[in-house]
């Protein structure tokens, strides 16, 4: 039998002899315990007990060197999370797990190959962090309204919002980066971009420097009639460095990928992924599998060179 205190961290394993009250009463003890709570036995499993289970593995597999394991179970993971949103459908952890593993097996796995199928691993990134930022009700709930009025209610955001913020905007802008061609989708990058900014003011550093790489991208491949600046993106690019340090590969294929490749530097372009490609791993690194990420997509991206430039 799984007890639970305040949280999944004080759950502990009791071994029960068969036909011992424990195991007579047990049923009874936990839904009791549920209804404390005011959830049903499902429910308070999933919080109290899924959760954590779900955090570990998640760094888990961000700290991991076996790419190919996870690309190839991401999938299975995501019909999890998917199960268990449904039997709690308000959940912000599981939320925020779903909306970072549907941008990280998007990334990694199908955008350049099938950018369509990885539209559609955004698209439902995008809608489980936004189901978490709408629990905040001084923000927008409605997204189709203008920037202005869009832009009044981001100051309703606080440092809790970040995570969702992050991940939302992080799936929001790599759709927008599959679909340039689209004149609708183009004229979300402010709200996205205003999104991104007011996390940055809140927590800048929050997964090593991601709300900074991301303004930093959409200020490169923003057409210049929708704000677009190749200073800002460097000037953001630089924030992110300065966060992460040598050892985080993502920020440097993000700047080759949008901002070396905007200002069309060949010879810059080249360095910078060369320089991925050959970093060397670090020990205990917990971003080790996007690291890894960064290096695959690095190598195939030059070998991409002579169409970009």
């Amino acid at each position: 039998m799984i007890t639970a205190g305040d949280s999944g961290e004080n759950a502990r394993v009791i071994v029960l002899r068969p036909g011992s009250f424990g195991v007579r009463f047990a049923p009874i003890a936990f839904a009791a315990t549920a209804a404390l709570f005011g959830c049903s036995p499902a429910k308070y499993s999933v919080g109290h007990v899924m959760v954590p289970v779900l955090d570990n593995a998640r760094d888990a597999a961000m700290a991991s060197d076996d790419l190919r394991t996870f690309q190839d179970g991401a999938a299975a993971n995501l019909f999890l999370l998917e199960g268990l949103m449904r039997t709690d459908p308000d959940n912000a952890a599981l939320r925020l797990n779903a909306s970072m593993l549907y941008f990280s097996y998007a990334f990694s796995s199908h955008e350049a190959t099938d950018p369509a199928y990885a539209s559609k691993l955004y698209l439902k990134g995008m809608a489980n962090g936004k189901s978490v930022l709408m629990k905040n009700k001084k923000f927008a709930s409605d997204w189709g309204v203008s920037f202005e009025e869009f832009e009044k209610t981001l100051p309703a955001l606080r440092e809790k919002d970040v995570p969702a913020a992050v991940w939302t905007a992080a799936n929001w802008a790599q759709f927008i980066s599959l679909h340039l061609d689209s004149t609708a989708v183009l004229r979300d990058i402010p709200k996205v971009t205003a999104l991104l900014e007011r996390a940055a003011e809140l927590d800048g550093s929050f997964f090593n420097g991601l709300p900074y790489v991301m303004i930093g991208s959409l200020h490169a491949f923003r057409p210049p009639m929708f704000g677009g600046s190749p200073e800002k993106s460097k000037e953001s690019f630089e924030k992110a460095f300065a966060i992460a340090g040598d050892s985080f590969l993502l920020p440097k294929y993000f700047y080759a990928r949008f901002y070396l490749y905007r200002v069309q530097d060949a010879e810059e372009f080249t360095r910078v992924l060369e320089a991925v490609g050959a970093a060397p791993p670090v020990a205990d690194d917990p971003y080790r599998l996007l690291n890894l990420i960064a290096q695959q997509k690095s190598a195939t991206l030059l070998g991409e060179i002579d169409a970009l430039f």
